[in-house]
């Protein structure tokens, strides 16, 4: 191939496979462009094959060899024109669109099922406040004693709400705490560290106080001979009362 035919081979190269691509739109170019590869590989296979033959003779590479026939060297496959930005562009957004089905696929499986936080467990009774509860101890159970009620003992278990801080940017919620009656304390009673059974839990903004538990053998007599060992137990705080709540009923 002559310069002229390798400058211009290299021009429409640039066209086809480089940054700026554009030859797809010029049809002349691409039959152009693939005749002058056409003879470039017309021009190279021979001398590819005699330089495979010369690096592997063989055992018998000095014993004469006929000579080959020759054969017509089929044209390598060309490497594909760049496609146009167009094309590119319709593929991205093709991309996008998956994209955005899938993730509207997967909220969807996540958002609908609604959940009854109490589903098939019975409410066995209703605390309600105790006008004459012993409010003294809200102090040590971490309450404001403004904003704290208190319950009749409920076999063996006293149950007090009030409000309290949660967390420590100063954020406060009603909570529950539950805990033996011989616990609870005079306003004036010496303050100490409870040695029964202390059970409590907070809400969060519009999420009600709870208490979660397990009765074990360190509960109240009473509350065992109502509740055996091994039941699980739930107190809810809801408008001012207590539902109390009993896996086994």
């Amino acid at each position: 191939m002559d310069a002229d035919h390798g400058s211009e081979l290299e021009r429409l190269r640039a066209r086809a496979y480089g940054p700026n691509a554009d030859i797809e739109g010029d049809p002349a170019a691409v039959a152009r462009l693939r005749e002058l590869e056409d003879r470039e590989r017309m021009r190279t296979a021979p001398l590819e094959a005699e330089a495979e033959t010369e690096a592997d003779p063989g055992d018998d590479a000095d014993a004469p060899q006929p000579d080959p026939e020759p054969e017509e060297a089929e044209p390598a496959p060309r490497r594909p024109l760049l496609r146009s930005r167009r094309r590119v562009w319709v593929a991205a957004v093709a991309v996008a669109g998956v994209v955005a089905l899938t993730s509207a696929a997967t909220a969807a499986g996540v958002s609908v099922t609604a959940v009854d936080r109490t589903a098939g467990i019975a409410q066995t009774d209703t605390l309600t406040a105790d006008p004459d509860a012993q409010l003294g101890s809200a102090g040590y159970l971490g309450f404001d004693p403004e904003q704290t009620r208190g319950f009749a003992d409920y076999y063996g278990l006293t149950v007090f709400s009030g409000v309290s801080q949660i967390d420590s940017e100063g954020n406060q919620a009603e909570c529950l705490i539950a805990l033996d009656t011989s616990e609870v304390r005079e306003a004036d009673s010496p303050r100490s560290a409870p040695r029964g059974i202390r059970v409590g839990g907070c809400g969060a903004g519009p999420f009600p106080a709870s208490v979660e538990f397990i009765v074990t053998s360190s509960f109240p007599e009473p509350f065992r001979a109502r509740y055996p060992v091994g039941t699980a137990m739930q107190f809810v705080l809801d408008d001012g009362n207590v539902g109390v709540f009993s896996a086994d009923g």
